[in-house]
């Protein structure tokens, strides 16, 4: 059996389109929020945010991950074992996460935090009610029912955010919208697939292969928190709050690409993958390195256009409080295209059964930011800090790189092709403005960067 191009295509085209509606949407949202409230509020919710995704990635098993790759996924007994096991775990993480509320909000010295944190924490007990039906719709490849459902859990997120942010322009705004999304999530999930009843169920041959499959997932997700959120919480120390928030719309700006690739990843790359990786590597791989070249050049075309035009958006859409996202989001933008090549190769060895060299990926980028983020701000300051930012992912993609090699399942000429053509793009682009008489994107870079410092 051959690997189905318009089915591929189709669920490709599926995964874009919403992701698309929903990235418009919180750009939209964060324009209006940023209007409404002070930026210092979104600096609290960097560090709230990302300690919330530490507390989850830190006790992840790859539940979800198990459900797609195993052969009886869609075994009642088993989804069912996995539903529990999530259940357990969200219900777990709560009384964590509130008791290290009083320690972390000591040690940013923000008191808030003392009871933000728990309220914000109540999205992983909701989390781990959700149904398993979304991500039996992943392993199935029915990924136009599960968009269409992430499509409206978008807009239900953006209606409460604006109401909320509308009533009480608050911090509260921000961690009462996003409880509220995560509600919607939960319960919307039980309607996806009719006929799917979630029991309890804790079958010990299913938990020891769900534990066994999960323990490099869950060493790699340690490491992906560290490597994904050390510097929100590294500079959450160093810089003032309205700065944080500043850098924390430009990351996440900056990240909508590599995000839908991530998802292509996630949604159609690894499962397709996990249901042919009984055949010749070769063989599969022949047949996706050509479907990878044209998700490569739409990521490369719409990235170097981004980073090109980066300044553009946040000159018009905010206001003087926001400037320095005009220097910060190109040099994460065109960072970001390194995390683009890591995440679409990481996808291929979930596919193949080998999250191992995830971890290792991740140790690598964590140990460069570890290393390089206290010395760049101490030498340059925040500008320096930004581009090491920008360059981490490049040590997280050649163990990946070297993984897919070891399994005969190497994209690397090609991902060195699609660089260069990054880089083309980006001079064609910049000149392109530059001779119409708009400059060019990094023209604020270092006079920006004099100003803020």
């Amino acid at each position: 059996m051959t690997v189905s191009i318009n089915r591929l295509l189709r669920n490709a085209v599926w995964t874009v389109g919403s992701f698309g509606l929903s990235q418009g949407l919180r750009l939209v949202m964060n324009i209006i929020l940023a209007r409404l409230l002070a930026p210092e509020l979104f600096g609290i919710m960097v560090i709230v945010n990302s300690l919330r995704t530490g507390i989850e990635l830190l006790s992840d098993v790859g539940i979800g991950q198990n459900v797609i790759y195993h052969k009886d996924g869609n075994d009642p007994e088993f989804y069912n074992t996995a539903w529990t096991l999530q259940l357990i775990r969200g219900i777990v993480l709560w009384p964590v996460a509130a008791a290290l509320a009083f320690p972390i909000a000591a040690f940013y010295q923000i008191p808030v935090l003392l009871y933000i944190i728990p309220i914000t924490a109540l999205s992983t007990v909701l989390g781990g009610a959700t149904s398993i039906s979304r991500v039996l719709l992943q392993k199935r490849m029915q990924l136009g029912r599960l968009n269409a459902f992430e499509a409206i859990i978008a807009i239900i997120s953006f209606v409460a955010y604006l109401l909320f942010a509308y009533l009480t322009p608050t911090i509260w705004s921000l961690v009462w919208g996003g409880v509220f999304g995560s509600l919607a999530a939960a319960a919307g999930s039980y309607l996806l697939i009719p006929g799917i009843k979630q029991t309890f169920s804790l079958s010990k041959k299913n938990t020891r292969e769900i534990l066994n499959f999960g323990k490099w997932i869950f060493i790699s997700s340690i490491v992906y928190f560290l490597s994904t959120n050390f510097d929100r919480l590294y500079l959450a120390k160093v810089v003032p709050l309205e700065v944080l928030g500043v850098y924390g719309i430009a990351r996440s700006i900056s990240e909508m690409i590599n995000i839908i690739v991530l998802r292509l990843g996630n949604y159609v790359l690894f499962p397709l993958i996990a249901q042919h990786a009984h055949r010749p590597r070769a063989e599969l791989r022949a047949e996706l390195i050509s479907i990878r070249a044209k998700f490569l050049f739409m990521a490369a075309l719409g990235l170097s256009l981004l980073a090109a035009v980066a300044d553009l958006p946040i000159k018009i859409l905010y206001d003087q409080r926001y400037e320095a996202a005009t220097w910060m989001l190109p040099v994460l933008v065109l960072g970001a295209w390194f995390s683009i090549l890591a995440n679409i190769n990481e996808a291929t060895l979930l596919g193949l059964g080998k999250p191992s060299y995830s971890a290792v990926a991740n140790a690598s980028k964590f140990a460069a930011l570890l290393i390089g983020l206290p010395l760049s701000v101490k030498s340059f300051g925040l500008i320096g800090g930004i581009f090491v930012v920008g360059l981490a992912d490049l040590p997280r993609y050649i163990p990946i790189l070297i993984g897919q090699r070891s399994q005969n399942f190497s994209f690397g000429v090609q991902d060195l092709f699609a660089t260069v053509g990054v880089c083309v793009l980006v001079v064609f682009w910049a000149t392109l403005r530059w001779a119409a008489g708009f400059g060019t994107s990094f023209e604020n870079l270092h006079m920006s960067a004099a100003r803020l410092f």
